[in-house]
């Protein structure tokens, strides 16, 4: 299990740009954006949020498998932070995991138009509605900023 140090929390529950990665059985990937992610109180835990709409693909692949892939990076820095690992439970939200959502989106829209994109265009990543809440345990971290150390564990 990987601990997930204090300042990659920071990181992680920032603005940042959040996307999950599954595969069926057959390797066929899926991937999107997913939204509020917060890490556990423990450190080897994330859950994410992915909207109802979009999230048969990756449920299905969370169904058969839980393999799971959740890549943050910042729209500013290019940072970029994969975690590896397997999903431990698909559920319903309540209104402060979708507050949670909100903030993000809304932190998210703030670090994009530091890098000249329009909150009126960013605005439309996502959809209004329903989002489901996936937990996963992390297992492994990964530094994928470009350059020399990108792949590199944590």
């Amino acid at each position: 299990m990987f601990v997930i140090p204090d300042e990659l929390k920071e990181f992680l529950e920032s603005g940042v740009a959040v996307i999950v990665g599954t595969a069926d059985d057959q390797g066929r990937p899926h991937l999107g954006f997913v939204w509020g992610l917060r890490v556990h109180d423990d450190r080897t835990a994330v859950t994410i949020f992915i909207e109802s709409a979009r999230a048969e693909p990756t449920l299905g692949d969370l169904r058969a498998n839980g393999r799971i892939a959740v890549t943050a990076a910042s729209p500013v820095s290019y940072r970029s932070i994969q975690l590896k690992g397997r999903s431990t439970g698909i559920g319903q939200t309540d209104e402060a995991d979708r507050a949670r959502v909100q903030r993000h989106r809304d932190a998210f829209m703030t670090e994009t138009a530091l890098v000249g994109d329009s909150p009126a265009v960013i605005r439309n990543v996502w959809m209004e509605g329903d989002v489901i809440r996936v937990d996963v345990d992390v297992e492994r971290a990964f530094d994928q900023t470009p350059g020399a150390d990108a792949g590199n564990p944590l």
